[in-house]
């Protein structure tokens, strides 16, 4: 089976220049926005302590989610090029900032937890003194690279509490890509929905793959399933875990066409 970090190293390989650019810079600022975070929890303990408070209120399954919200982020801004930004399940002001930091805070104690620690007072120091020691600045291939492993990380993490990345039940298209969907004069054939001729004068919605339906039968629709009823085409959901798992797909399709393009040439 293919590695995580192979996965995405073959999309990114498809971009353009500045496309790679402009989604280096964004992982860049991502990740001094969370180095930032971690550095405020572990040099305070007020807010270490409150957000050590949160994790441990947590049931695993819980933690499970803020770790998928975490990946979440940085899927959402390595799909991006390749979805033109339309994404799911962001999570909203209230409550995000709460989440980013007891996320990365459960992250970098995965990875430097010491049995020492007996206190909580232990566990900020030493998380501390790991955050200390981390080089500054890096530039793009830092922030690209530590992005990559952060995902292939977050996705073994959910997988082994979940027993799988993304969930196989239907689940509702967001509200924000319903909202987002263009209304369109109907060109003729049939709604797949209800099967009923696409008359002149009839309100019509166009989904991203091009497939029209009448507003009045896609919207109970999209309420109940994020799939175009005519190709499966996903639209983003609210889900988390559903959410990562249509970008995972998305990359992982990107990834093979590459492949299969350079071998076309060969």
């Amino acid at each position: 089976m293919e590695d995580d970090e192979e996965v995405i190293m073959a999309a990114l390989s498809t971009l353009s220049p500045r496309d790679f650019h402009d989604l280096a810079a964004d992982l860049s600022v991502d990740l001094r926005l969370r180095r930032r975070r971690l550095l405020r929890l572990v040099l305070s303990p007020s807010h270490f302590a409150v957000a050590a408070d949160f994790l441990r209120s947590l049931s695993l399954s819980d933690k499970a989610r803020l770790v998928a919200r975490l990946l979440l982020r940085s899927l959402s801004r390595f799909a991006h090029p390749f979805t033109g930004g339309t994404t799911g399940a962001s999570g909203g002001a209230a409550g995000a900032l709460r989440d980013l930091d007891a996320g990365v805070l459960l992250l970098s104690s995965c990875e430097a937890y010491d049995p020492a620690w007996e206190s909580d007072s232990d566990w900020r120091a030493g998380m501390a003194a790991v955050v200390l020691r981390e080089p500054l600045g890096g530039g793009w291939a830092m922030a690209v690279g530590r992005h990559v492993d952060l995902v292939a990380r977050c996705r073994r993490l959910v997988s082994a509490v979940s027993g799988k990345v993304g969930s196989e039940v239907a689940v509702a298209a967001s509200a924000a890509a319903v909202v987002s969907l263009p209304s369109v004069e109907p060109g003729g054939g049939g709604c797949a929905v209800c099967g009923e001729e696409m008359a002149e004068g009839r309100d019509a919605c166009e989904l991203p793959c091009r497939h029209v339906f009448h507003w009045g039968c896609i919207l109970p629709w999209l309420r109940e399933r994020n799939t175009c009823p005519c190709c499966r085409f996903e639209l983003p959901t609210d889900d988390v875990l559903c959410e990562v798992d249509r970008l995972w797909r998305l990359l992982a399709a990107t990834a093979a066409a590459a492949r299969g393009a350079d071998l076309r040439h060969r």
